[in-house]
């Protein structure tokens, strides 16, 4: 375990050390060009990022500049919000999907039977409440005039390792079987492998199994009452179309 950790951490920084992925993924062409007056440049702000900060954000930026530098400069917690904001997400995401390619790569991962076994679901998040993430992802209504900022987030997390596979954050009124669809697309981009998923009661549909099975992809889902599901979704099928095994 502690040997994938290292060479997971290797393609990290083979990456951030890395002109074209930096010029890719900074906002604008002029951001980082002049590394010498940056007190955090671009290799600086990925690493403090993906730093687990335990405490308040001025302390842990005073305590990573001073490791990083060797001397007591500093930046405040406004400028660094501002500096960060001149890097992608789209950074983050080319990262972990890097790692997850090479995590799958060698065949050297637990299975389940022969399949690798994950799980999709979603959940309901609260984030900041403010009219940029209201306007971005929706709200819910908190009373007659509360609006409370609120997006929706899934994942396939891959159950014998332990592993998220892909994931993604969306608007709070995106359906579950649509951002699933969008999570299944994503892993064929990153490579079927012989995958079984898991879902909830929440997304058995008759589109959404004939979807999987044009796939090839193997599921198992809960339903309420399967053998009820299956005799009203699967009536009157295209000639030559048939329903998936119950």
């Amino acid at each position: 375990m502690i040997k994938k950790f290292l060479e997971a951490l290797s393609i990290t920084k083979l990456l951030i050390d890395d002109n074209i992925f930096m010029c890719e993924t900074r906002m604008k062409q002029t951001y980082f060009t002049r590394a010498a007056n940056c007190k955090m440049d671009f290799k600086s702000l990925i690493l403090f990022q993906l730093n687990f900060v335990k405490k308040t954000l001025q302390l842990e930026l005073d305590s990573y500049l001073k490791a990083i530098k060797g001397d007591e400069e500093s930046i405040t917690k406004q400028a660094y919000s501002q500096a960060r904001q001149k890097i992608s997400p789209t950074a983050f995401i080319i990262m972990a999907d890097a790692i997850t390619s090479w995590y799958y790569g060698d065949e050297d991962y637990k299975t389940f039977k022969g399949y690798r076994l994950s799980a999709i679901d979603a959940s309901i998040l609260e984030i900041n409440n403010s009219q940029r993430l209201r306007d971005a992802f929706g709200y819910v209504e908190g009373g007659k005039t509360v609006k409370l900022a609120r997006a929706k987030a899934s994942c396939i997390y891959d159950i014998e390792n332990d592993m998220m596979i892909t994931s993604i954050i969306t608007k709070y009124t995106t359906g579950e079987r649509e951002i699933a669809l969008q999570l299944i697309e994503k892993l064929e981009q990153l490579g079927l492998k012989n995958d079984l998923i898991l879902f909830d009661r929440g997304y058995p549909s008759r589109d959404f199994f004939l979807y999987l099975e044009e796939k090839g992809i193997k599921y198992v889902c809960r339903t309420s009452s399967a053998r009820r599901f299956f005799q009203t979704s699967f009536q009157n099928l295209p000639k030559g179309v048939s329903p998936p095994r119950l």
